[in-house]
């Protein structure tokens, strides 16, 4: 952990750099993680790591260079030996195209309003316990597949410019479970997110399998023809769609390069439906807070899009610097994407009892950008997808792949939930770096095209 002691270290080394008029900044990393992975019923991995990742970056002039250390923070001619191999980088590299914005820590911050220290904690049997309950109440007669990521990170920042600090410690998790009938060859899967250990409940994982195993095992399926249909999208999906949305849309280089979908619009522009609002809020307890991001820049709500018009772009401070913008706080791993709920009905099977064919899609599977400046994506449903007629399942359908633009989907948006959830987003593989987007239970979107579908599950 980044203990007093480390911290001082840092500031020491920082103070020195100064001394010498070079512009470093320093980010330390660390991180204890967790991971289990399931398969065939049983624990297939469990794994632990605990680490420090020390980045040193230094500019000189148009030019930086910057140095990994890796392993513990133990004393100061340790962080100045890194120091120097970063300057030394720094008068060897090529001169960029643009002068690079110096990093600065804007406040002093100490956040640690995610953090739980039971769940820091967490067992590895408590986990094992868990995936065995669930086998045993669910049914053992079916395949379970999954993972466990857990953990809690803490970063540390301090720069040249000023002797502000900033220190951040969360805890995060993601759990997923895939159940998988040996023959049929439907599967059905659960997850959940959070920063507090209580934020996991077995019993809501068990009760929501049981109920789409009803849905699988005594419904008959229902292969869709391709067409365009009334498609009501769940969290995963919603967050999935809405996160390739937004760094194909919304993020300063690719909007400046004239790569992403939103390139021939201007703020102002109406580009969604005038029910869709969507920021990066670091407020939101359902993300995983951040109030700096990695050059040290104080984080605060951006709107960008707001009741469908476009209204904001995310800016790091290299892209900033390039196109000669204004950084917005978004040199970061984890951003908080935030989607505006609305006022349907609690359940998703009464908010479409009127709307006559519908397809239930909670989830999609393979998702990829065919066109990213036409803002085409395509996934398949793959996952607890339901045929809905008047407000009632009619039977789980087969394999089905959307297609189309993300105008097309999120412009013709005829309910939004009332309610809000948390869908965890973060990449496993890397260094720690929790995400979650604040999204509707679900929307309901019409004309949504349905490409392909398959003949089985």
């Amino acid at each position: 952990m980044i203990n007093e002691k480390i911290k001082n270290i840092i500031i020491e080394s920082r103070d020195i750099a100064a001394e010498k008029k070079l512009q470093a900044s320093f980010l330390l990393h660390y991180e204890n993680s967790h991971l289990m992975r399931i398969g065939n019923n049983s624990v297939s991995l469990s794994t632990s790591e605990e680490l420090f990742r020390l980045d040193i970056v230094v500019t000189i002039g148009s030019k930086q260079g910057s140095h990994t250390q890796l392993g513990d923070i133990s004393s100061i001619d340790q962080i100045l030996r890194s120091l120097e191999i970063a300057e030394e980088k720094a008068k060897v590299a090529n001169d960029k195209d643009y002068t690079p914005i110096e990093d600065i820590v804007d406040e002093e911050v100490k956040e640690e309003s995610q953090y739980d220290s039971d769940f820091e904690k967490l067992s590895p049997s408590f986990k094992a316990q868990a995936y065995a309950e669930i086998f045993n109440q669910v049914g053992d007669k079916y395949n379970y597949s999954g993972s466990w990521s857990s953990g809690y990170t803490e970063q540390f920042i301090a720069t040249t410019n000023n002797r502000n600090t900033a220190y951040h410690k969360g805890t995060d998790q993601l759990f997923s479970i895939v159940l998988k009938h040996p023959e049929k060859h439907w599967e059905i899967t659960s997850s959940q997110t959070g920063w507090r250990k209580d934020d996991f409940s077995v019993e809501s994982v068990i009760k929501q399998l049981k109920e789409y195993v009803e849905y699988y095992e005594n419904l008959q399926p229902v292969k869709i023809e391709p067409n365009k249909y009334t498609v009501v999208l769940g969290p995963q999906a919603i967050a999935e769609v809405i996160e390739m949305a937004i760094y194909t849309g919304f993020w300063g280089r690719i909007y400046e390069e004239k790569q992403g979908w939103t390139s021939n619009n201007k703020f102002g522009d109406k580009i969604l439906g005038e029910n869709i609002s969507i920021c990066d809020d670091p407020a939101n307890d359902n993300t995983f807070k951040f109030k700096f991001d990695l050059s040290g820049q104080s984080r605060i709500k951006r709107m960008l899009v707001e009741n469908g018009i476009f209204k904001g772009l995310m800016y790091d401070p290299s892209t900033a610097a390039k196109f000669n913008k204004q950084k917005t706080g978004h040199n970061i791993r984890s951003s908080s994407i935030s989607v505006k709920c609305g006022d349907g009905e609690e359940c998703p099977l009464e908010a479409v009892k009127s709307l006559g064919d519908v397809l239930y899609i909670p989830a999609l599977h393979y998702i990829n950008l065919p066109n990213i400046s036409k803002g085409i994506f395509t996934g398949s449903s793959r996952f607890n997808a339901l045929y809905v007629k008047d407000g009632k399942v009619v039977g789980p359908i087969y394999s089905s792949r959307i297609t189309d633009t993300f105008q097309n989907v999120f412009g013709d948006v005829a309910k939004i939930s009332k309610a809000d959830i948390s869908v965890n987003l973060s990449n496993t593989y890397g260094r720690r770096a929790p995400v979650a987007s604040s999204v509707p239970k679900y929307m309901v979107c019409r004309g949504v095209k349905i490409t392909d579908s398959a003949d089985s599950f």
